[in-house]
């Protein structure tokens, strides 16, 4: 092996075999230089292992002392845990002489401490809260067999953002999921069910709007809510604009549907939301993309026909300890 000048190359640490042999050696009365020439070893590394045989290559190599002491190395902790501050704002804040590779460095070390991306959710005020709750509270003791719930959901060419995991074979190239821009198209679809069952599915405009709105309510709720209208049911949407608007109430009160009052931001309240993650992995298992309207279209009709009312009637049910 060719040594580039200047930079020195640490020698391999001796075999058990050499080992051996300089002990033989040693005892045979050779003189450690002359050991180290028959071996073909530095006159050093001989030298280190006679001073300790039983010690050889069991040292710790401390390094140089740490500038941290403990009570820093806990301060760098606590600033960092739940925390977006960079370590260069721990170094500032704390007024630590050290760089901001050893703060990342004991942030590292710690097990407790990851770096993470942080996960996105509904903007919750003080307002907000309280309203949920007072939902809860009126909604304590509610037959939730009598609500029939509603929702919209955009489905893409591409399917959903998040990660897609694969099982890697190392001995084979990676796999790549090519993504067009804009996700290449996208429907709308509109979907309401209860424990009467399922309402058929309706694919509405890009952006759903008043008069888009009642149009999907006409064709697809009213047929609907006109054959159960003796079983007193209560519909349940959203705080959307179109679906709150003066036209769209009026609308509700002309044909006698109830609405259930809903709280602001609440997307884990309404279970048609477990109903669109299942419709969702269904419709791209297999990071499947499509090319066209009409294909996925099909595909998330065929995706809504597979879901058995069991599943439905489970989610129902669940509604009493969501609230």
């Amino acid at each position: 092996m060719t040594i580039p000048p200047g930079r020195p190359c640490r020698a391999q640490a001796l075999t058990q075999f050499e080992q051996g042999r300089i002990q033989g050696l040693n005892d045979a009365g050779l003189s450690n230089r002359e050991v180290a020439r028959r071996l073909g070893r530095s006159h050093k590394v001989v030298n280190s292992y006679l001073q300790d045989p039983a010690a050889y290559g069991n040292r710790k190599h401390t390094g140089r002392p740490s500038k941290l002491s403990d009570r820093e190395r806990r301060s760098i902790l606590r600033e960092a845990s739940n925390s977006t501050y960079s370590a260069r704002q721990i170094q500032s804040h704390l007024n630590l002489g050290v760089s901001a590779k050893t703060i990342v460095r004991v942030i590292h070390k710690c097990k407790f401490i990851v770096r993470r991306r942080m996960r996105k959710a509904p903007f919750i005020t003080i307002q907000h809260r309280q309203s949920r709750l007072a939902f809860a509270q009126k909604n304590a003791r509610r037959d939730w067999s009598k609500i029939v719930w509603s929702d919209e959901k955009r489905f893409n060419y591409d399917g959903p953002d998040g990660n897609r995991a694969y099982w890697h074979d190392l001995r084979k190239d990676n796999l790549r999921f090519s993504r067009r821009n804009y996700k290449g198209g996208s429907v709308l679809v509109w979907a309401c069910f209860g424990a009467k069952g399922r309402i058929k599915l309706v694919f509405g405009p890009r952006t759903i709007k008043t008069m888009s709105y009642l149009y999907i309510l006409k064709k697809a709720l009213l047929p609907y809510w006109k054959k159960h209208r003796q079983d007193n049911l209560t519909f349940m949407q959203d705080n959307a604009p179109p679906h709150v608007s003066r036209i769209s109430r009026k609308w509700f009160e002309k044909n006698k549907i109830e609405l259930l009052s809903w709280p602001a931001n609440s997307p884990d309240l309404n279970p048609q939301e477990n109903i669109w993650g299942i419709l969702a992995r269904r419709v791209y298992e297999n990071n499947k993309q499509y090319h066209s309207t009409a294909g996925l279209k099909k595909a998330i009709v065929k995706a809504w026909h597979t879901i058995d009312q069991t599943i439905v009637d489970n989610l129902v049910m669940s509604m009493d300890t969501r609230v």
